[in-house]
């Protein structure tokens, strides 16, 4: 094997806008997610035909995507995580290695030694190794039933274990312990999450922001433990017993470690490179290490006085070093654009820039939404971050990056409404400049994916396999088939906003209707017609049938409305449940007539007749503030609808207590 990998040439690294001379043996040690990106890159600036190149990979298959892993507790399929398939490296003359380790690197003689008894040679070595789990200095941590969350063979490991188990923990609430705690609801275990700071997510989210995903995530059955400074883990036959702080015991039988992560910098630290004293390879702003001929990317690299620990600021270290040996004409690296966009457990989180830094701070909460902007002394946004849905959070981006102010007025609108741009319309991405960028984690703008339309026939997953667009996360997905002209620019079904509007107009009609006229009256005359329509006030079956029904029908639209308020219930398009939901409305107050007439009577009946028409009333307006909104995004429904929504929702709830104590009048008295 030590033959295969000799070096064909002796080339000595160029000097910078200087392009690799050809025959250079490059050697790439790591085949993760940054590692296989930069092998892409390499090929797309036709490298793979210039130079040698060999790539050697630790694990036993090629680069996969773990920002998805938790998605293989449902497929079980490692093909539908992988990037770049081995016959791509073949198609593409890059020779690949999997299951093999470099045990240490021998610079004098550009060698490395692999854990096969077999050397490679090498003029340019480029270390991608990644990163590993930090497993805090827990006792207890080396049980059986304790797991790691970072490979394939992990989550073999931890589906093996959870047969016929009802519970787990993870210890760690940073942004990979959410998505451990994703996959074990995915394998109908009662997930608990451990956290020692104060709130989730505390390198990425402000603490409002983190508590606030707290409770959406408590929301989907998972208990959260934050501020937690001391756990014991022991033994309690087949489970564990977790101690928080000697106040709280967990009984779980399987555990999680997702608590951090450490470079992969001992095969460089071996070669007398520096690293830092927390680990990581140090690089220049060229991602050079202390020898020209080494460089590192992505989370092995220590670049700026930091570790970038997301794939996104890894993917431009990949693209910036291949147009380096390509001999592109490029500035030095500034510090990397740490902005996502993320859906956990259904929840959206977005961080722009950096938002944890110091600054002038705006603030804006409401409706499940948490929202701040970092100012700097000039006004210029620094950085962004929410919780929740957020429309404008690309526009936000592009303002970030262009270094734009934001006004006065701006910042009294945003502290109030949640908006950056009032009376913008929602914007339809094919009408975006050429340079707004379309996928964080890849770094795709807009103009990357214009131009592979034609020859990728607009098909999303073309586009997606070409630029590498919405490979990653999946959030920018809708953005890619709103390009490709797959979905409507718009998410609202007209027919649906039309029928919105129309019935929420006809239900404010029938409320005003029952404010306004007089009550229905009983026939003077058995021979008139009426005397045969107010039978349904006379008889007591048909009011029993006609106050069951409107019960049900009230029942059936207030499920209706978990469709927005339930994060995990995604069925369906929300405009079209929306339209049932207001035609439930409607016809509950038909409902209403036919077992009231109208009449508010007195006491408890006139006090539930009020809560129920008055929350009609709020619905109808509402309705038709959404519908208003959805057709012209300009409009002063988008800043009145929330408040509308809230009163609706608040109003609700004395309804239940009222109707139950109506029932039991009738029967009881």
């Amino acid at each position: 094997m030590a033959g295969k990998f000799q070096s064909l040439s002796k080339a000595r690294l160029p000097k910078k806008h200087k392009p690799v001379p050809k025959g250079t043996q490059l050697v790439i040690v790591g085949n993760g997610m940054v590692g296989a990106k930069f092998c892409e890159e390499l090929v797309n600036l036709g490298l793979h035909t210039t130079l040698n190149i060999q790539v050697i990979g630790e694990e036993p298959r090629p680069a996969y995507n773990r920002v998805r892993l938790s998605t293989y507790v449902d497929n079980r399929s490692p093909d539908t995580l992988e990037i770049l398939p081995t016959t791509w490296y073949e198609e593409h003359q890059i020779s690949l290695t999997t299951g093999v380790r470099v045990e240490s690197i021998q610079r004098e003689e550009k060698t490395l030694k692999l854990s096969d008894d077999s050397s490679i040679n090498y003029d340019i070595l480029v270390l991608a190794t990644g990163s590993r789990p930090f497993v805090p200095p827990i006792p207890g941590l080396d049980h059986p039933s304790v797991f790691c969350y970072r490979t394939i063979e992990d989550l073999d490991q931890i589906i093996e274990h959870a047969a016929e188990k009802s519970s787990a923990t993870v210890i760690g609430g940073g942004l990979l312990g959410i998505e451990a705690a994703q996959a074990l609801t995915s394998l109908d275990l009662k997930a608990h999450i451990i956290e020692r700071a104060n709130f989730l997510m505390p390198q990425q989210l402000t603490e409002t922001a983190g508590n606030l995903l707290r409770d959406q995530v408590e929301q989907q059955g998972i208990k959260v433990h934050t501020g937690i400074q001391n756990t014991q883990v022991s033994p309690n036959g087949n489970e564990l017993n977790l101690t928080l702080d000697e106040k709280e015991t967990i009984t779980t039988d399987l555990v999680l470690v997702s608590a951090g992560i450490i470079p992969n910098s001992e095969l460089a630290e071996a070669a007398e490179l520096p690293t830092g004293v927390r680990g990581g390879i140090v690089v220049s702003d060229d991602l050079e290490t202390d020898d020209p001929a080494i460089f590192a990317i992505g989370e092995c690299a220590l670049l700026h006085g930091r570790v970038y620990g997301l794939v996104a600021p890894g993917n431009m270290m990949a693209k910036h070093l291949a147009s380096r040996l390509a001999g592109k004409k490029q500035s030095p690296l500034a510090p990397l654009d740490l902005s996502t966009r993320l859906k956990m457990l259904g929840v959206d989180v977005v961080t722009i820039g950096a938002p944890l830094q110091e600054g002038r701070r705006l603030e804006f909460s409401g409706d499940n939404n948490y929202r701040t902007l970092l100012l700097d002394r000039k006004g210029r946004l620094t950085g962004a971050l929410a919780v929740g849905t957020w429309e404008e959070n690309s526009r936000i981006h592009e303002a970030f990056l262009q270094g734009t102010r934001i006004s006065r007025k701006q910042e009294r609108y945003f502290t109030a409404e949640g908006i950056v741009f009032p009376g913008a319309k929602i914007e339809d991405p094919s009408l975006w400049a050429e340079t707004r960028m379309v996928c964080n984690c890849t770094s795709t703008p807009k103009k990357e994916i214009m131009a592979c339309l034609a020859r990728c026939q607009n098909d999303p997953d073309r586009v997606a396999s070409a630029t590498g667009a919405s490979t990653v996360c999946g959030s920018c997905r809708p953005l890619l088939e709103q390009l490709c002209g797959t979905i409507p620019s718009s998410s609202v079904k007209k027919k649906s906003v039309t029928g919105l509007l129309a019935i929420s107009i006809i239900s404010l009609g029938l409320v005003g209707y029952a404010l306004a006229a007089p009550p229905a009256q009983m026939a003077s005359s058995v021979e008139s017609f009426w005397h045969q329509v107010d039978q349904l006030w006379r008889d007591n079956i048909l009011k029993q049938i006609s106050g069951y029904t409107l019960t049900a029908i009230f029942v059936i639209g207030l499920l209706i409305s978990m469709r927005k308020r339930l994060s995990w219930f995604k069925w369906g398009d929300f405009a079209n449940w929306r339209f049932f939901h207001s035609a439930f409305g409607l016809t509950s107050l038909g409902l209403l007539w036919a077992h009231t007439g109208f009449h508010f009577g007195t006491n408890l009946n006139w006090w539930l007749m009020f809560v129920f028409v008055a929350l009609n009333l709020l619905g109808a307006v509402a309705g038709i503030l959404a519908a208003l909104e959805a057709k012209n995004p300009t409009a002063q429904a988008r800043h009145l609808r929330p408040y509308l929504t809230k009163a609706h929702i608040l109003l609700f709830w004395p309804l239940p207590i009222l109707l139950t104590f109506h029932i039991l009048s009738v029967y009881l008295y």
